[in-house]
């Protein structure tokens, strides 16, 4: 019964019906009299509007993003001032899309876990990374290798920094940068700085501070800049590199005193406090900045987008207010000058480096 059917089916629809066969008989008695002509020319026509349907749908998409939950891939602790910042952000950025901005922390290997998990997300906008110089910079003027490469990302633009300065213990013999730098070489490696680890900001701080200084400095790294700071306190080291959130406190306390801030100009948080420059250590700037990136692919229309809407959020008079509170400075920047930064410290990373015989790990 079965070939009596195929055999009626080829005869009456040779082109058409070729898929109404008994599909235990098999097709290939119809589908040897379709002429290979037709049959491309057919496929072709599927294939032709299924990209546009598919490229229509991405438009369609882009337009209407964020239409779900946004990630927020935060390569840090709870409490850092990383994430202080893209918490501030996510609460205003959840009211202007009308969508949940979520905070993920993946903290460990000076950020680099966490940027390797927003590398390899989906390009479709919907996962970010709070971008800063330990998972964007240092791991690849550092590193021989890592779990992901430059090229896996996107920059969407820069937020924001934090200045980094340098703090001794309220008793040290000195009050000024100038005369630290003079009792080191008085007694060059006497003195003992800490650091966050290896490579880290605070330790390429160091590195930078002793080139431009002309002294010598003993390294003391530790498992990050809380220990060192601690230590600091207690008496065990004489000074560390670190962002004024991270001691504002001590400050404040008595425990601690900042004697210089490694900026072009004086900070609105510590407007007392004169720059390296204005203490005979020219060229010692750097600045710990803060921004936003995505996977490779994301299309530049939704890149475009969180740029301009992240740049509203951080001008809005309460959010502004919020971020300055931790002693940061908000410069937003495009997408482009955001790339260049990063090249551009990469190159300026590799240098310090190679100076200060750090050796890629």
């Amino acid at each position: 019964m079965a070939k009596v059917n195929k055999v009626k089916m080829c005869k009456q629809y040779r082109r058409v019906n070729v898929f109404r066969a008994d599909r235990k008989a098999g097709l290939s008695g119809c589908v040897d009299r379709l002429s290979r002509r037709s049959f491309f020319a057919c496929f072709a026509s599927i294939l032709a509007g299924a990209m546009m349907f598919s490229a229509t749908g991405a438009v369609a998409s882009d337009a209407d993003y964020p239409n779900q939950a946004v990630k927020w891939v935060v390569p840090y602790s709870a409490g850092a001032s990383n994430d202080s910042v893209a918490r501030i952000l996510a609460a205003k950025l959840t009211q202007m899309w009308n969508q949940p901005v979520i905070i993920e922390n993946k903290a460990g290997a000076g950020g680099t876990i966490g940027a390797a998990q927003a590398a390899k997300a989906p390009a479709d906008g919907y996962t970010l990374l709070m971008t800063n110089p330990g998972s964007n910079v240092n791991a690849f003027a550092l590193r021989e290798s890592n779990s992901y490469a430059q090229e896996d990302f996107k920059h969407v633009g820069q937020l924001g920094w934090a200045p980094i300065v340098l703090v001794t213990r309220s008793d040290f013999a000195s009050d000024s940068v100038k005369g630290l730098v003079s009792l080191a070489k008085e007694k060059p490696g006497s003195l003992t700085a800490g650091s966050s680890g290896i490579g880290g900001s605070s330790h390429l701080a160091l590195e930078l501070f002793k080139l431009k200084s002309g002294t010598d400095v003993l390294h003391v790294p530790y498992k990050g800049a809380a220990n060192a700071i601690n230590d600091l306190v207690g008496g065990q080291i004489d000074m560390v590199f670190v962002t004024p959130a991270s001691v504002s406190s001590l400050v404040q306390s008595g425990k601690l005193k900042v004697l210089g801030v490694a900026s072009e100009q004086r900070i609105e948080s510590a407007p007392d406090v004169p720059t390296m420059q204005e203490q005979d250590v020219p060229g010692f700037n750097m600045k710990i900045w803060f921004g936003v990136s995505v996977p490779a692919g994301t299309p530049d229309s939704i890149v475009n987008r969180v740029n301009q809407d992240m740049r509203a959020a951080v001008q809005d008079p309460q959010v502004k207010a919020q971020i300055e509170s931790l002693g940061l400075q908000i410069e937003t920047s495009s997408p482009q000058a955001f790339a260049q930064t990063i090249e551009r410290d990469i190159a300026v990373t590799k240098n310090i480096a190679v100076n200060a015989g750090i050796t890629a790990r």
